[in-house]
């Protein structure tokens, strides 16, 4: 994972290289006299990534997106504790004397291997097994036809949302690694325009300071040094 090449808040840095190519409207000629790979090229790089910065969200947002899926994952969950219990006491009434059977269907055992979200997961993955097996006497109790089906569905549909979860997991770890590598591309572009500023407005300290970047937290901050 790259690390960030600045102190201060993402955005902070954004709104600093915002504030950047405003000024950059009217004082673009300067740098470009003084350097001329700080002119329009670099200025241009340097508005594209702001707008993607302004438009990505950020990591916040990332995380939203992953609560999105962990809360479908336990609403799903939910669901199939639910639909278990009612299987229950169907399984109990057909087979009240056959604890090998009722086991099959984890009688005794539930809470235990649903304690986690993977054995819960893995348990209703194999539980259509049993209903299959044994489904014909379920069904002469009466056990309603709907119930055993949707187990099999419940299976399915848990299935999907922990992939979609695990998949949300592994694309916000390729996402804030893009982010963090943009981010760093922006933070060097706002440092060519500051370093350039100290000689370019050297007889203009207010001029000079529009440039800078936030203040760092760090008394080492390298603004701080050049200076």
């Amino acid at each position: 994972m790259p690390t960030r090449n600045y102190k201060y808040s993402d955005d902070e840095l954004i709104q600093y290289a915002n504030n950047l190519l405003g000024y950059l409207e009217d004082d673009l000629p300067d740098f470009e006299a003084f350097d001329a790979d700080l002119g329009t090229p670099k200025k241009e790089a340097l508005s594209t990534l702001v707008i993607w910065g302004l438009e990505e969200g950020g990591d916040e947002l990332n995380v939203a997106k992953l609560g999105d899926f962990t809360q479908r994952l336990l609403e799903e969950m939910a669901t199939a504790r639910k639909l278990y219990n009612q299987l229950r006491y169907w399984v109990v009434k057909t087979f009240p004397n056959r604890k090998a059977v009722q086991r099959q269907f984890g009688i005794g055992r539930f809470r235990k291997v649903a304690a986690s979200q993977a054995g819960l997961i893995s348990f209703f993955s194999s539980l259509k097994d049993s209903i299959a097996d044994y489904r014909v006497q379920l069904e002469a109790a009466k056990t309603p036809p709907d119930l055993l089906d949707q187990i099999a569905l419940q299976g399915q549909a848990l299935s999907r949302a922990q992939q979609d979860q695990e998949k949300k997991k592994g694309s916000r770890t390729v996402d804030t690694e893009e982010r963090v590598k943009k981010l760093n591309e922006l933070f060097d572009l706002t440092r060519a325009y500051n370093a350039a500023a100290e000689f370019v407005y050297f007889d203009l300290p207010a001029k000079r300071d529009l440039y800078r970047p936030p203040a760092s937290p760090d008394p080492t901050d390298e603004d701080d040094a050049e200076d």
